[in-house]
């Protein structure tokens, strides 16, 4: 058989042919969020389409298995490409992708939804889709009508050679502001089929940082090394809770947007606390009290490029990248994901936030109290993640060992 190839942005499907099958400071304390409350913390949102839990189990397998101090990850890009190569899933391989990443039966209606609700007037949150076919390759027309009416998918059907690829790289540009200028640099002979998904998001502080308040301070590196950062100060009402695992502090960007800061305590890891912090999220937003808090927060920019196959097999997607894959939504052609590579940026600095990503997924074919005063210094690795405020959607996460890498 021949191989074939699919792709996205955000999330980059392809499809190919194959022929072989303690933080700092006090504040409210309690010994564990959940000990708080007797409602389990995704319960409110079980009829919801993702878990909030998803991204921590993400993220935390990430950090398990890249050995890198800084990391950036978009959920949302992941879930937007990998509900929309659901639509042409079967059996156990649909089941292993919705299970991994909690997507529900309602995907589709999630997202058009999510879609039709995007408000950029006071802040930029930017999303788009598209499918790119070889000439003579057939796609099952119902994959295609679905994504279109479901996730505004733009469909092309195009030679496969080097004005194709400057096409789909300007697209990823384009969608993008610039910040992830490609995603593929050549096709190879048997590629099929591209699937892009692309993600922006900016964002000004609801209350800025004054930049002659920035000043260099020590940080100490996931690797025990101490170095000088630019570090932003703000003293300010803000939400926060600490426990015996971590510190949280939310802060607001404008309209609809809150950045999370998550500080692990001495002698938890960053992964264990990014699962922990997952998988309690609504409790811990829920046990979060207005403080006098004292933030030191390093600048930094960081840019990510990474394969997520290993890190979704080992979250269970297996079949998917196996010659046993379902994927006869697609095509008459048995397919299978072979790859899935993750590009993202972020830059946080005293004006706000800006970020944004692309993820290639390769497919082949086979056979409120008086506030308390608190300080959150942030001179050691952290978790931070970008939450929409009404439903808790994590747009973006990622940790910061190192402020200082680029």
């Amino acid at each position: 058989m021949i191989r074939k190839v699919l792709y996205t942005i955000f999330i980059v499907m392809a499809i190919s042919c194959n022929t072989s099958k303690n933080a700092a400071g006090g504040a409210t304390h309690g010994n564990n969020p959940t000990e708080n409350t007797t409602t389990a913390p995704m319960a409110a949102a079980k009829n919801t389409t993702t878990s909030k839990s998803a991204w921590g189990e993400l993220l935390g397998e990430a950090c398990r298995q890249i050995n890198m101090e800084n990391i950036c990850l978009s959920p949302l890009s992941v879930q937007f490409a990998l509900s929309m190569i659901t639509n042409g899933a079967e059996g156990i391989t649909k089941k292993e992708i919705c299970q991994a990443m909690q997507i529900g039966n309602d995907a589709n209606k999630h997202y058009r939804d999510f879609l039709d609700n995007l408000d950029n007037k006071y802040c930029e949150l930017k999303i788009a889709n598209s499918i790119w076919i070889k000439e003579k390759f057939d796609v099952n027309q119902e994959f295609i009508d679905t994504n279109k009416m479901f996730f505004d998918a733009q469909v092309e059907k195009t030679e496969f050679n080097d004005t194709a690829v400057e096409r789909i790289n300007n697209w990823c540009k384009e969608k993008t502001n610039g910040k992830i200028p490609s995603i593929i640099e050549r096709f190879n002979e048997n590629d099929r089929m591209l699937l892009l998904n692309a993600l922006y998001f900016k964002a000004a502080w609801h209350k800025p940082f004054k930049e002659n308040n920035t000043a260099n301070k020590k940080f100490t590196t996931e690797r025990g090394e101490e170095i000088t950062v630019p570090t932003m100060m703000m003293r300010s009402n803000e939400l926060f809770y600490k426990d015996d695992v971590l510190a949280i502090t939310s802060k607001r960007l404008q309209f609809g947007y809150n950045m999370l800061f998550v500080l692990p305590n001495e002698g938890v890891r960053c992964e264990e606390a990014a699962v922990h912090l997952a998988n309690n999220l609504d409790v811990y937003l829920k046990n979060m009290e207005v403080c006098d808090l004292t933030l030191s927060l390093p600048k930094f920019k960081t840019e990510f490029s990474r394969s997520l196959k290993p890190i979704l097999e080992e979250l269970g997607i297996k079949r998917a990248f196996s010659n046993k894959a379902q994927f006869n939504g697609i095509s008459d052609d048995p397919l299978f994901i072979s790859d899935i590579i993750h590009k993202t940026y972020i830059d946080v600095n005293e004006k706000g936030t800006e970020a944004a990503a692309v993820t290639a997924m390769i497919t082949g074919l086979l056979s409120m109290r008086a506030p308390q005063i608190e300080i959150m210094t942030l001179d050691r690795p952290f978790i931070y993640a970008i939450v929409k405020e009404d439903n808790n959607e994590v747009i973006f996460t990622g940790k910061i060992g190192n402020p200082s890498i680029k």
